[in-house]
């Protein structure tokens, strides 16, 4: 964060959750997880994380493939989305 001005930040919640998010932007990514939450997924939240400030390619790329590696770590029997 503090040589680029972006800020990548990911929590996971349940590693074995159905519904995974990368949202960019502190303010949607609460948005988008309260919502998911409201709307009866809060058990299958697997992740929380936002990023922001303007991240080069390269450090997307690697933040998108990390989600990815994670989310398919363990396969579900319902499936698995990445919103």
């Amino acid at each position: 964060d503090e040589k680029t001005g972006a800020s990548l930040k990911l929590t996971i919640l349940n590693p074995k959750g159905r519904i995974w998010l990368m949202v960019a932007g502190g303010g949607a990514s609460v948005i988008y997880s309260d919502t998911v939450a409201d709307l009866g997924g809060g058990p299958e939240l697997a992740n929380y994380g936002e990023y922001s400030g303007d991240p080069t390619a390269d450090l997307t790329y690697s933040y998108a493939s990390t989600i990815i590696k994670l989310m398919t770590r363990e396969p579900h029997p319902d499936g698995k989305c990445l919103i």
